[in-house]
């Protein structure tokens, strides 16, 4: 197994990058649970969209969706791998930063009464998801860092209908960040353009960063 990854790695050198992803979670955990008075993010758009339990369904579609891009990028298309890799990672670092900085939340959230299914997957992803450390929304800045690569990218497997179609699937975990309360319209609008502005940034870092052309 060992000499497997080992052949993994010598082949696909920028999966290194994928070496974050543990840091990152770790960070993420750790600074969720740092007690802080909490700034609390509000929109009066937000009363506009009204809960909706069953929207966790496209919600959850950010599990596979984000994991799943980045490995089909990673065997696919090493260029494009990187670039999503250091616009998503620096996303969710500068994000981070942020939540430490400027300890934010919302209270958006209300009572889940519901005892159908789509209510219990809710009411668990509350139970390890606190309504902290919210703006900029990682979930939102990850799925458009996703997003641009895909309409960007030269491989032959994205027609404009497969482009389109992930549009509306990053549209659909967008719409629903927002209809489960577990974001504000703030946090979708900051972390979507966090993401727009590290993307278009990312040719000037790529040439200055000799370690990254090199992966």
């Amino acid at each position: 197994m060992i000499k497997d990854l080992k052949q993994f790695i010598s082949t696909y050198r920028y999966s290194l990058l994928l070496l974050y992803l543990p840091l990152y979670l770790a960070a993420f955990f750790i600074i969720d649970n740092i007690p802080a008075e909490h700034y609390i993010i509000s929109c009066p758009l937000d009363e506009f969209i009204p809960f909706n339990q069953y929207m966790i369904i496209p919600y959850a579609i950010w599990y596979a969706w984000f994991p799943g891009w980045l490995l089909f990028f990673l065997l696919r298309s090493g260029e494009e791998f990187k670039r999503l890799a250091v616009v998503m990672f620096s996303g969710m670092t500068i994000s981070l930063i942020i939540y430490v900085v400027w300890p934010n939340g919302i209270d958006l959230r209300e009572p889940i009464t519901g005892t159908d299914v789509c209510s219990s997957m809710l009411k668990l992803l509350r139970s390890v998801d606190t309504p902290y450390g919210v703006c900029p929304s990682i979930h939102i800045s990850s799925i458009m860092a996703i997003a641009l690569v895909i309409q960007d990218s030269k491989l032959p497997v994205f027609t404009d209908t497969a482009k389109a179609y992930c549009i509306v699937i990053a549209l659909m975990i967008a719409y629903a960040t927002m209809a489960t309360k577990q974001h504000s319209i703030v946090d979708v609008a900051a972390g979507a353009l966090l993401s727009v502005v590290l993307y278009y940034i990312y040719p000037a870092v790529y040439k200055r960063w000799k370690w990254l052309r090199e992966l």
